[in-house]
């Protein structure tokens, strides 16, 4: 009897051992194989499917969790994507059948749409070390360590990435946006320059070409770049404030009035300090013309924002006198 008991269990035991053997090893895999099949069929919403419940039978298996984010990622769903490409990255992708560069790649991106930049630089770290003359991963992390207020290794990585691949204006255009917030003219200008013949027809060029000149005082040269820069619908305003403020610099209010009037008009977001320094720059040449009514009405419309811009309260008291007179009720 014992003996009987005793080759029951040891059957029940192995076929237990054999069938945890075969789900492990065969029919999981197949399930993560499926998925990737459907997807690459463009099956997506059955390959969501099959994914998810690959994910659900083996929370461990990393492949699973990255076919199942590509899904969603086909899908447009980056957010699923990335929760499902972060327990990848946390399980580990050593010796699994996954393109390591391409997933680091595809997280990176994913970490950068949703914010999470630091993730994002610790990506294209680890990139660079595994591909060290690749030029697009010394200018994403130049970008991201510009983020974070460290414009030293932002310089420097972008400066790897010119010296890598010298004819992509964009590592020229983000170095020379740092040189020129780091008042380094000279070399912002030599950097600007060398974006713009790659790239002739960059607004984003044209315009920190524009404050280049602008900050060395050379109003003729900066008013054509920030003309060419207005054509654009992104830098219109600030171009249009910048051009305003050169010509109330060369004491040529009448010129400044248009281009901050215009740029008045091209305002979408009230509180923005591009807006409140459009209305305050046009408040001033109102005044400089003596136009205390129309000075007023700009002012009144940055102090509805933001009470404490520069020294407008002050000017609402100084200037009280000249508002309108109400139209009284029976009045004409």
């Amino acid at each position: 009897m014992n003996l009987t008991v005793a080759i029951i269990i040891i059957l029940v035991v192995g076929v237990g051992f054999l069938a945890f053997f075969l789900t492990k090893n065969i029919l999981l895999p197949r399930r993560a194989q499926a998925a990737a099949g459907l997807l690459n069929k463009n099956k997506i919403l059955q390959a969501i499917k099959a994914g998810k419940a690959a994910v659900e039978k083996d929370p461990k298996d990393v492949e699973a969790h990255y076919n199942l984010g590509r899904s969603y990622l086909a899908d447009n769903r980056g957010e699923q994507a990335l929760r499902e490409f972060k327990s990848v990255s946390r399980l580990g992708i050593e010796g699994k059948n996954i393109p390591e560069t391409e997933f680091r790649q595809t997280i990176a991106k994913l970490y950068i749409q949703y914010n999470e930049k630091e993730e994002a630089l610790k990506e294209y770290v680890l990139l660079i070390k595994k591909q060290p003359e690749n030029p697009e991963y010394y200018y994403q992390a130049g970008m991201l360590f510009n983020e974070r207020n460290r414009a030293d290794l932002a310089e420097q990585y972008l400066k790897k990435a010119i010296s890598i691949n010298p004819k992509d204006a964009r590592p020229y255009l983000e170095l020379g946006m740092i040189l020129v917030q780091g008042k380094k003219t000279k070399e912002a200008d030599a950097t600007l320059e060398a974006a713009l013949k790659l790239d002739p027809n960059n607004p984003k060029i044209h315009f920190y070409m524009g404050k280049v000149f602008k900050d060395a005082k050379d109003y003729a040269g900066a008013l054509p770049c920030f003309e060419k820069s207005s054509r654009d619908q992104e830098y219109k305003l600030r171009s249009l404030v910048e051009s305003g403020s050169c010509y109330m610099s060369l004491k040529m209010i009448d010129k400044a009035v248009p281009e901050l009037e215009r740029a008045v008009k091209a305002i979408e977001d009230e509180a923005s300090p591009d807006s409140l320094y459009a209305r305050y720059f046009l408040g001033m040449c109102y005044e400089k013309k003596k136009d205390y009514t129309l000075a007023l009405a700009q002012y009144d419309k940055i102090y509805a924002k933001k009470r404490s811009f520069r020294d407008v309260g002050e000017k609402l008291t100084q200037y009280q006198q000249y508002r309108q007179e109400e139209t009284k009720p029976g009045k004409a």
